[in-house]
């Protein structure tokens, strides 16, 4: 019998609206993940987590220096209100917001014993995707978890790990979690 497991349990998934909005804020003044957990008073997982999810979700744009600090982009006024309004939307049946609310928490110990072999082999994220037959955003939060936990260690190419063509040529800074 295969052992499972729930990950990031000890992590607090809820954002109220003007968390959300605030966020959003801070995404576009170019903030970055460490500042963005000190000013929520979050640890910066669940700030992570957040943005995971808002990237999934395409309320975001992709920065140059990604989590890191960065120059502050420009958005229209009337584009920044259209989008918080657009966050009531993820309101509707519930008085707070859970990110991501579809993915996957349950692991079997195997797949994650193969999730540590393969990040310590520095395979690129999809890569191992495929091999657990997962998506990309439930092996980010596995990274995370398994971060948290001390069973792996940042590595050169951070999630993108090595041979990710899609990813070699760009020269901005990824999370290397």
């Amino acid at each position: 019998m295969s052992v499972t497991r729930i990950i990031l349990e000890h992590v607090n998934f809820e954002w109220t609206i003007v968390g959300l909005k605030r966020f959003l804020d801070y995404w576009y003044e170019g903030r970055s993940l460490s500042e963005m957990a000190e000013l929520f008073h979050r640890p910066e997982e669940e700030v992570l987590i957040l943005m995971i999810d808002f990237s999934k979700r395409g309320k975001i744009k992709e920065r140059p220096n990604g989590v890191g600090a960065n120059e502050p982009m420009y958005i229209k006024k009337s584009v920044m209100m259209a989008k918080k309004r657009e966050l009531r939307k993820l309101f509707e049946d519930q008085p707070v917001y859970y990110a991501c609310p579809s993915s996957d928490f349950i692991w079997c110990e195997k797949d994650i014993i193969s999730f540590r072999k393969m990040w310590q082999d520095h395979e690129p994220i999809r890569h191992i995707a495929n091999r657990l037959a997962r998506n990309v955003e439930d092996i980010l939060l596995l990274i995370i978890d398994q971060g948290d936990l001390g069973k792996i260690e940042p590595r050169k190419g951070g999630v993108f790990g090595k041979g990710d063509k899609q990813h070699e040529e760009k020269e901005h800074l990824v999370a290397a979690i």
